[in-house]
């Protein structure tokens, strides 16, 4: 029996970002399991792309790492992923390992950070990760990345589950409904926001479509209308209880 962990995520171009988040989870994972070997795949093609342009770096995406794993005669294949939602990148990922599925004896793919079994855990985390001791006229935003795919939905799901412990917050996205301008309405009521991005990563959204100067940013949309913004640069992979719940996903089907 010959074991592998393959860690994959979107992947990120910056190079202190990738450090700060990605390579936080990895570690972590390395840690946990010391004793299987551990790969990393990007499932961004574009981040991989411009790595190889501006760094000179192979990241492998899912199906040539699994080729490489077949090719070293691995047995037993386990894939964590480190995207939020279970939407196309996730589903490059379960493509991938289905059409390897014959190739090992075993290959699992973990859960995302959000997805219909979502819970108190999931929750947990994301109250680690924001100021809660808000005052009435002050109000969190959580900005995630949005999508086209079904999967989008969880973003609302998760808003409400929120909401029973935290009635001052809301969900807008960078890539779909509610977008800033849908949800601006409710948010005039408060003195103070505390914007947070609801990514893994804090890299370029982070620090272009969300917090930036520019007027079409969601910081300066929401200043613009009179209220207090304060921008938090910081990403779930550096959240310690996001990352122990990666930790968590992988042992699920380490352990099945």
């Amino acid at each position: 029996m010959k074991k592998a962990i393959v860690v994959a995520s979107f992947g990120c171009s910056i190079k202190d970002s990738r450090e700060r988040y990605i390579e936080t989870i990895e570690n972590a994972v390395k840690d946990t399991y010391k004793d299987i070997d551990c790969f990393r795949v990007f499932t961004s093609e574009i981040i991989r792309r411009k790595m190889k342009r501006e760094e000179n770096l192979d990241i492998d995406n899912m199906k040539s790492c699994l080729q490489k794993l077949k090719e070293e005669n691995y047995t037993h294949v386990y894939v964590s992923v480190t995207h939020v939602i279970p939407g196309f990148e996730y589903e490059k990922v379960l493509k991938a390992v289905n059409e390897y599925k014959e190739s090992f004896e075993e290959i699992k793919t973990a859960r995302t950070f959000l997805d219909e079994y979502m819970g108190k855990d999931e929750v947990n985390v994301i109250k680690s990760y924001v100021n809660t001791n808000l005052k009435d006229d002050e109000a969190i935003v959580l900005v995630g990345h949005g999508t086209g795919h079904d999967a989008h939905k969880y973003y609302g799901k998760i808003e409400n589950l929120l909401k029973i412990d935290i009635n001052n917050l809301h969900i807008a996205n960078i890539e779909g409904n509610p977008y800033i301008d849908d949800i601006m309405g409710e948010l005039k009521k408060y003195k103070r926001i505390y914007l947070y991005p609801l990514l893994i990563v804090s890299g370029d959204h982070a620090l272009n479509d969300i917090g930036s100067d520019d007027k079409e940013s969601i910081q300066s949309k929401i200043a613009a209308n009179g209220i207090d913004v304060k921008m938090f640069f910081t990403g779930l992979g550096e959240n310690e209880n996001a990352v122990n719940l990666f930790v968590d996903r992988l042992n699920e089907i380490l352990t099945v």
